[in-house]
């Protein structure tokens, strides 16, 4: 069975637009002590499977909450536009999932980070992402 979440990490991480900015730095769920800055964090706040009557499945509609984080308001803003630009309005193969439609939505410079203590010092943009996918 896929794992979506790995699968939206090989997404992002086939994309030379944001690789060439956060290198191997893009962490699901969890963010290790040693990593650097610029850095792309995800977490699935929800997937769910979509059941017909007769128990059938296969399609999940999935949120994913994405923060694009870095020393400078630049640095991050610069991650964030790479990252909206791969995956608001994506269709296509991630993996071993994919993905019908991806949009992305809620930029918030107002925004309670969970990847980082609020007081770290480094600048966050934070989007929504909605997704259908199959596996």
């Amino acid at each position: 069975m896929a794992h979506f979440p790995a699968d939206l990490r090989t997404l992002i991480a086939a994309t030379t637009p944001i690789t060439s900015l956060v290198s191997t730095r893009i962490h699901y769920n969890t963010l290790p002590g040693s990593s650097a800055y610029p850095h792309v964090w995800y977490r699935v706040s929800r997937d769910t499977e979509a059941r017909t009557l007769d128990g059938v499945g296969g399609m999940h509609e999935a949120d994913v909450d994405i923060e694009c984080v870095g020393l400078t308001e630049t640095s991050a803003q610069d991650v964030a536009d790479a990252v909206k630009t791969k995956l608001d309005g994506f269709k296509g193969s991630s993996g071993s999932s994919t993905i019908a439609a991806a949009f992305l939505s809620d930029k918030s410079d107002d925004y309670e980070p969970f990847s980082i203590p609020a007081d770290q010092g480094v600048h966050v943009i934070a989007f929504g992402m909605h997704c259908w996918y199959t596996t």
